[in-house]
């Protein structure tokens, strides 16, 4: 379970570094916009939602199905409850590797992609698309090379969460990293478009 510890690591300082309201502010380079993301919006302002697809009571571990997770080289998929966004643990799967990285994919019921909009705290965010969806892409301010995350605007108030996690140093290319998350969101968004 070692990219479960890291990834839950990770996801601790991401968010007590959100709730920051004080501190140095990073000046980092956007990362350009990779082939995976449908363009991005001006400023904050979210696209129209095409539907609503409620996570409510879906199994993460299946939001990746075995072909999908071919495609982005996942051989393990195990259930975990994580806080991915700061008020209640979400239910989560952990998608490992034996390359030295992982997804996780998580079904934040309590809060929507507004949260990551907000400003102040040590995280940028980004108004992007994955596939017909609105979606937020989620990285530590002025980092590089530590995760991407994607919050998918999937329901009022709600969020699917897909992070790619490298758990060694050879990575720190902050748009592959990001660009594989989208990957692996778009996958899952086309996956819960299935189940609903």
């Amino acid at each position: 379970m070692r990219i479960s510890k890291l990834a839950v690591a990770v996801f601790a300082v991401m968010v007590a570094s959100a709730c920051t309201t004080g501190g140095e502010k990073g000046n980092p380079t956007p990362a350009p916009q990779s082939n995976t993301s449908s363009g991005s919006d001006s400023g904050s302002k979210m696209p129209e939602r095409p539907q609503a697809l409620k996570l409510d009571s879906i199994d993460t571990c299946k939001l990746l199905t075995a072909e999908q997770m071919k495609q982005i080289s996942a051989v393990s998929a195990d259930p975990v409850q994580l806080d991915l966004v700061e008020g209640k643990e979400s239910p989560s799967c952990d998608y490992g590797s034996d390359g030295g990285f992982g997804y996780q994919v998580g079904a934040v019921t309590h809060d929507g992609v507004s949260y990551w909009l907000k400003g102040g705290g040590n995280v940028d965010a980004k108004v992007i698309k994955v596939g017909d969806f609105g979606a937020v892409e989620v990285k530590l301010k002025g980092g590089s090379g530590f995760d991407c995350s994607v919050a998918i605007d999937v329901a009022d108030g709600q969020q699917l969460m897909v992070s790619y996690i490298p758990t060694t140093t050879k990575e720190k290319d902050q748009a592959v990293l990001c660009g594989k998350a989208e990957k692996a969101a778009g996958l899952a968004l086309s996956t819960l478009k299935t189940l609903k």
